[in-house]
């Protein structure tokens, strides 16, 4: 296969990017794969406390492995990188597994690195050759580096491990043929794994080389089938390096952590890319299946010096499975429902009941998940896809989902005014992580707007509980809203409050009519504040549930935070850049700007309850190019025709002069209006 000189990409990644069709889209955000590394990614790496390598062994195997920090540097357990220049690393660190891997480890070779924090979901790329090497470390020489999506990174608080010198000891390690038998289970197990791989040429060409990558999905996303392991390829960035380098020499390494007792597995194999899985059709996300022929392995007890907690698998990960509960058909994906019902709620709030058409039972769900809604509209080849939270918490035959209109929401427009009675739409199973944890701990909802709908359906499954004989837990429902106009559930729920006495309500307005009497339609008015909520709550153990927008979510997570709660007790459905609690609040943001997409035709009134501008695009239906949605890929860079943006959240890549990336950019503070040109 040849290659286009021009190209950051070698053939037979385009070969697979063409094989996909988008062969033409990837090219034009190329430019992010550069010969040298930018000033965010040289700090980003030397920020980092370890590095996922991706080396060759003498017979030409890759392999994956996690580099910590050598003796020298455990003190600080970070800083064992350094960039004296934006081609060059340096590592204060040797690899732990070189005479047992029998690494072919040595100045020229290719290594391919993966930068990665697990608490912040932020990964960067860097390929190259390997420098100098020393007693203590060695260097690598850039060729490539790049931005990389960090859609299915699971969150994680790393803690060192006390006896850091037992944990890097490798004495009694050995490499047996297959897949060790103790490791299967740390397989089955994982939501994470690191994948090496490797083209078949290894030459000057930049292009050619070694690759480090990450994969992430829900615990059981791993198959072992004897000595071959299967995983799903969920969708990406669409680079294709992996799939690329399997297709171009098939030879991969793999590295399984568990995170919580330090135990790793390495294995080294070869990969196919199962283009037809007969899976694709039953696994739900899997755009392709990799098979992974294991030919050597080793099992590692306690190998990486830091164990981490799970704090909150990828918000992307809602729609993939696992292979234990594969869908029965892609057909049987989506149910045809009948609305049944419509009763209006607010001026601008409607709840829509929807049970099965074709005499079916509707499928079971927990309390605080969503419904996937697919809706066909006039002017749309394809149908409209909106995720909308279930509002009630017990099915009864039917679900119920309470929806906000939206003037520039074309799916929640079209079923407030054209949706009626007896017509059908389509949704898949419901799907979600936000829901109630099960423990003893007090609950506090605390909601605002239409971010009271996931909050009603974890009561009324609280209710369920009690009711079934659970013992009681103490529950807060603290709600925001503008006035009584806006006030959803009212009536439900004071008629709760005075059936269940551990159920305690405080209601907020910000806007009261003069008919609105305190203590009457509320009890205080404002907003939610941490002041308020010392004020309410007595001292307890408790488990905080947010939902409402971007910003009344940030801001209360940073509230309980700095006063001392821990981040394990607070839950929340978040689909902003980023994560919750990373934003820069000297970011200077419009309160609203008029934003046009100048392409498409399209223009609606922005405000900072709208999210990137990359949300508000999706809001109107504007069609965006995006992968990664938090800064790292530049797969969302679009031309600014006027006006300027601002970043309230780190972007690792840099967009060029007159464009922004639309999956972290806002509306900056005097521009009134912003015209993109897409």
């Amino acid at each position: 296969m040849t290659q286009p000189e021009n190209s950051p990409f070698h053939a037979a990644e385009i070969a697979v990017q063409k094989r996909l069709g988008v062969a033409d889209q990837v090219a034009q955000y190329s430019g992010g794969i550069r010969k040298a590394m930018p000033m965010q990614h040289r700090k980003f790496f030397c920020e980092l406390p370890f590095v996922i390598l991706g080396l060759v062994d003498q017979q030409g195997f890759p392999w994956c492995m996690p580099l910590f920090p050598g003796a020298a540097a455990l003190s600080g357990h970070s800083g064992f990188i350094t960039s004296p220049t934006d081609t060059r690393l340096e590592l204060q660190a040797l690899p732990a597994l070189t005479h047992l891997l029998n690494l072919d480890f040595a100045p020229g070779r290719k290594v391919g690195m993966l930068g990665i924090q697990l608490h912040t979901r932020r990964r960067n790329r860097m390929n190259g050759v390997i420098g100098e090497v020393a007693a203590t470390g060695f260097s690598i020489d850039v060729e490539l580096s790049f931005g990389n999506c960090p859609k299915y990174i699971q969150t994680r608080e790393l803690q060192w491990v006390k006896d850091e010198s037992a944990a890097l000891s490798v004495d009694s390690a050995v490499v047996v043929d297959g897949i060790a038998e103790q490791a299967k289970s740390l397989i089955t197990q994982s939501d994470t794994f690191f994948i090496a791989s490797r083209t078949q040429l290894m030459d000057s060409d930049p292009r050619h080389g070694v690759d480090a990558s990450h994969r992430g999905g829900k615990p059981g996303f791993v198959k072992v089938e004897g000595d071959t392991l299967l995983f799903p390829d969920f969708s990406g960035n669409r680079f294709f390096n992996t799939l690329g380098n399997i297709e171009s020499d098939g030879r991969v390494g793999l590295f399984f952590p568990d995170f919580s007792t330090g135990n790793v597995l390495l294995a080294a194999g070869r990969a196919e890319v199962l283009w037809d899985h007969p899976s694709l059709n039953e696994f739900e996300g899997a755009q392709r299946v990799i098979a992974v022929t294991v030919e050597k392995s080793t099992y590692l007890e306690k190998f990486m010096p830091v164990t981490g907690e799970l704090q909150e698998l990828s918000p992307a990960l809602d729609g993939t499975g696992v292979w234990k509960d594969r869908k029965p058909s892609a057909a049987a994906t989506y149910q045809s429902l009948k609305l049944m019902e419509k009763r209006r709620e607010s001026d601008k709030v409607t709840s829509f009941y929807l049970a099965p058409d074709s005499g079916e039972t509707i499928k079971d769900y927990i309390p605080g998940q969503f419904l996937p809604v697919e809706i066909r509209l006039p002017g749309h080849k394809q149908p409209l896809k909106r995720h909308y939270t279930l509002s009630s918490g017990r099915a009864a035959g039917r679900y119920r989902i309470t929806v906000k209109r939206e003037e520039n929401g074309e799916v929640s427009k079209a079923l407030h005014d054209h949706i009626q009675v007896g017509d059908v739409i389509h949704a898949g199973a419901p799907a979600g992580q936000f829901t109630l944890r099960q423990n003893d701990h007090a609950v506090v909802l605390i909601s605002a707007g239409v971010g009271i709908t996931p909050m009603i359906a974890m009561l009324e499954g609280l209710i369920h509980e009690v009711n079934q004989g659970a013992a009681a837990r103490p529950v807060w429902f603290i709600h925001a809203t503008q006035n009584s106009q806006s006030h959803l559930f009212a009536d439900e729920l004071t008629q709760l409050a005075a059936q269940y006495d551990w159920l305690h309500l405080h209601t907020v307005y910000s806007r009261p009519l003069p008919q609105d009497k305190p203590h009457k339609n509320h009890d205080s008015e404002g907003h939610i504040s941490i002041e308020l909520l010392k004020h309410i709550l007595p001292f307890d153990q408790y488990d905080f549930y947010l939902c409402g927008s971007e910003g009344f979510m940030r801001s209360i997570y940073k509230a309980l935070v700095s006063t001392g709660v821990q981040k394990a007790n607070i839950y929340y459905e978040f689909f902003g850049e980023g994560t919750i609690g990373e934003i820069d609040s000297s970011a200077n943001i419009a309160g609203k700007a008029q934003v046009s997409f100048s392409q498409s035709g399209v223009s609606g009134e922005w405000s900072s309850d709208d999210g990137s501008l990359l949300a508000f695009a999706e809001k109107l239906s504007v069609t965006a190019p995006f992968s990664c949605r938090s800064g790292n890929c530049g797969a969302c860079m679009a031309p600014i025709k006027k006006g300027s943006v601002a970043y309230q959240t780190p972007t690792s890549f840099s967009a060029e002069a007159g464009n922004a990336l639309l999956c972290c950019a806002k509306p900056a503070e005097g521009s009134a209006e912003v015209v993109i040109d897409i």
